[in-house]
């Protein structure tokens, strides 16, 4: 699956019906956007700490269209661009 998958898909990949996964997601308190958003999220970090990596394959691999939309979304998440969090953060 690349870019944003639907919950048909990521219902089928999880060998589930949509309808089951929705109500799972119910049950926890939790809508496919908060799922996929805190995903997004905790894979940016990892991606960022790549300094090989560049911030267009960042966006790519996050499934954001466009780059715009990947610095908005981080910084929503963080307060700072992503170049800004990469240089607080260097390479492990």
């Amino acid at each position: 699956i690349h870019g944003t998958p639907s919950a048909s898909e990521l219902a089928r990949a999880l060998a589930m019906s949509t309808r089951t996964l929705q109500r799972r997601l119910a049950a926890l308190e939790l809508t496919l956007s908060d799922v996929l958003d805190s995903t997004r999220q905790r894979l940016a970090e990892g991606y960022l700490r790549d300094h090989s990596m560049g911030l267009a394959e960042v966006a790519y691999l996050l499934g954001y269209r466009e780059q715009s939309s990947f610095y908005r979304a981080f910084r929503r998440w963080y307060g700072c661009t992503p170049t800004e969090w990469r240089a607080a953060h260097p390479p492990e």
